[in-house]
């Protein structure tokens, strides 16, 4: 029982996940959607988008694993922004095998680890990025970022 009901909620977090990335940053988003997102935003103080950011960071903070890292790091709910930001900003805001990568690597034990402690350590961002881009697309399996650590 124990082992299906863990495997029943990780299902349902990354359905979860899944529904929220497509609404922050929807694949193949118009220009037209943006303006339009832009246009509610103004009026109401919030997008949708705004809304699914902040329940995708409220997914992430409930997470056991990231919660860990989050605490052992001391991050705030602002550095898993920041971190999205600069992933996306650095190419990883596109969707591979259906995680988008730059959200995907904040809600995720792993790659969430593995980009605060490499970063701790000095290693330079590009780096950084090739690895989690790597690692979304299978060539470091699973575990490969944790083994990277060692």
């Amino acid at each position: 029982m124990g082992l299906f009901s863990s495997l029943a909620g990780s299902f349902k977090k990354s359905k979860k996940l899944q529904k929220l990335q497509k609404q922050i940053s929807p694949p193949g988003q118009s220009a037209g959607d943006l303006v339009s997102d832009f246009k509610q935003s103004l009026a109401s103080g919030t997008s949708r988008r705004d809304q699914a950011i902040e329940e995708f960071l409220d997914l992430c903070e409930s997470d056991e694993g990231v919660s860990k890292v989050m605490h052992q790091y001391n991050l705030s709910r602002d550095d898993l922004k920041n971190i999205y930001i600069r992933l996306n900003t650095a190419g990883l805001g596109q969707y591979i095998k259906g995680h988008h990568a730059a959200l995907s690597s904040i809600a995720y034990y792993e790659p969430l680890l593995y980009i605060v402690e490499s970063e701790k350590r000095g290693e330079g961002w590009s780096n950084i990025v090739g690895n989690i881009l790597y690692y979304w697309d299978g060539t470091i399996p699973q575990s490969g970022l944790i083994n990277k650590l060692s």
